[in-house]
């Protein structure tokens, strides 16, 4: 009975490791029949990376390619627009060789006729003078030479019916000049309308030439007509001048809401004008409100207002108008009555702003009282601390005139258009201008710096000590040597961390 037991036993071994061997020979002919499979999914995986790369390359070469020839269809497509421009350019200038002037007059006819009128002998000159300015004009245009347009309030201050249909003939040929004017498109063309009195009729037939012929600055002064139309005669200039740049206003009146509403309609619509001037033109109250609330422009970069009876500022208007027109470097507002709370709007307007790059301002006495000139100074450079340094407004640079206050000591910080460098100015500044007290230290010590900042500060006071001006890296000369800071503070700083350090040596 035992026996069989064991002989059970022993079959039954028997057959379990007969049963592993053929479930570990079974699992292993699957592994290695999936580790074949995985080499071949490995190998294929590496052939379509390979082809991967070699298609992305070709791409690239061809992109290349497309690219090239994108370039040279540009090319060929600019070098057929200069021609086609040339060829219309060259054609009227040949349609005009034997071109004769036909609205002329016996001049001295004339004069004894505007003798007869009324018009004194210095009245009738200048009518002559505007007469020949007009022909000589005319016919340079005809003959399509490179110029700039200046009609002159010297010569039109008194204007006569006459003068019609030399102002007919200079607006037919204005109108033909926009094929120089594309042609010669390296060359910058001005218009100035500087006169006063004209008539509607002579503002329509000019209207007309402008929207045909497009220049790159337009300006115009001086108006003793009807405000609305002048106004939307400036208006529809600037609208149909695609090449408008730089828009000069001087001694327009725009004290009217209307007018406002139209000049800033025609502004904020264009996409290539950069420089905007109101000189002289009464903005006054109503205007400020449209101009600062209105105008938004998205390429205007500089703007001028001069002489406009600019006062009594409310809180955001700065901030407005520099938020709406965030492209503008440069504001210009000389020569306006501004009071005391407007430096207070002012100074908060600047004071979180870091797209306006220059400031210009003028005051006149009485103004401006002590703490609102300090309040409008140290935004740009609060001398308080280095962190209030640190802190000040590193973008826009103050160009400020007042009789009173010295200018120069705020005018000579954020000139370098790199926040970074301004930056390190004011900080050497202040570094500088304690060091001569030997306050350093002490205002170290004060504000718990410890000696692991040492190392760090040393090492910035040269950099910070040097200004680049023009390209040239330079000191100022009312400032100190970064050494002479580095033996102030090595010699001054009481440093208890590096005492410890000293008795930690001793002991060892």
């Amino acid at each position: 009975m035992l026996q069989a037991t064991e002989l059970m036993a022993q079959m039954r071994q028997e057959m379990m490791d007969s049963l592993r061997a053929e479930l570990r020979s079974e699992f292993q002919s699957r592994v290695d029949h999936l580790e074949d499979k995985c080499d071949l999914l490995l190998q294929e995986n590496a052939d379509l990376k390979r082809e991967c790369k070699l298609l992305k390359k070709k791409q690239l070469r061809e992109e290349a390619k497309v690219s090239q020839l994108q370039g040279e269809v540009s090319a060929l497509k600019k070098s057929a627009g200069k021609a086609e421009r040339k060829a219309k350019y060259l054609e009227v200038v040949k349609k005009n060789e034997n071109w004769e002037y036909p609205h002329d007059m016996n001049m001295d006819e004339f004069g004894e006729l505007l003798s007869r009128i009324g018009y004194d002998d210095e009245e009738s000159t200048l009518i002559l003078d505007a007469i020949d300015q007009l022909k000589d004009d005319t016919i340079k245009m005809r003959r399509g030479e490179p110029m700039d347009f200046t009609v002159d309030r010297g010569e039109l201050s008194y204007y006569n019916e006459e003068m019609l249909p030399y102002f007919q003939e200079f607006a037919h040929a204005l109108s033909e000049y926009r094929h120089t004017v594309d042609y010669m498109d390296d060359e910058i063309f001005s218009f100035s309308l500087n006169c006063a009195g004209l008539p509607n009729e002579v503002l329509d037939v000019l209207q007309d030439a402008l929207h045909r012929t497009h220049f790159h600055h337009l300006s115009f002064y001086y108006n003793e007509i009807d405000g609305l139309s002048y106004i939307d005669f400036i208006a529809n200039c600037i609208a149909a001048d695609t090449r408008l740049e730089d828009l000069s206003l001087g001694r327009v009146t725009l004290l009217n809401t209307r007018k406002m509403d139209a000049l800033c309609a025609a502004l904020n619509n264009h996409q290539s004008l950069q420089h905007l001037t109101l000189d002289h033109c009464e903005i006054g109250q109503v205007g400020l409100r449209e101009i600062f609330n209105k105008l938004k422009s998205p390429t205007l970069e500089t703007l001028y207002l001069i002489q406009n009876g600019i006062s009594n500022l409310m809180p955001g208007d700065i901030s407005d108008l520099l938020s709406s027109n965030p492209s503008l470097r440069l504001l210009y507002l000389r020569d306006n009555p501004f009071n005391e709370q407007d430096i207070v709007y002012i100074a908060d307007a600047l004071r979180n702003n870091t797209s306006l790059g220059t400031l210009k301002l003028r005051f006149g006495a009485p103004f401006v009282l002590p703490e609102n000139w300090h309040l409008l100074t140290s935004v740009v450079f609060d001398q308080t601390s280095l962190n209030s340094a640190h802190d000040s407004n590193h973008y826009c640079h103050l160009e400020i005139l007042s009789p009173q206050h010295n200018t120069s000591a705020i005018s000579k910080f954020n000139m370098y258009g790199n926040p970074v460098l301004n930056r390190r100015k004011k900080i050497y500044h202040i570094l500088s201008t304690r060091n001569r007290n030997r306050e350093n230290a002490a205002y170290f010590e004060s504000d718990d710096i410890g000696i692991k900042h040492m190392p760090r500060i040393l090492a910035l006071l040269e950099p910070f000590s040097e200004h680049y001006l023009d390209g040239d890296r330079r000191k100022d000369d009312d400032e100190v040597e970064p050494l002479s800071i580095a033996y102030e503070l090595l010699r001054d700083w009481k440093m208890p961390e590096l005492y410890n350090c000293l008795d930690c040596m001793e002991e060892d």
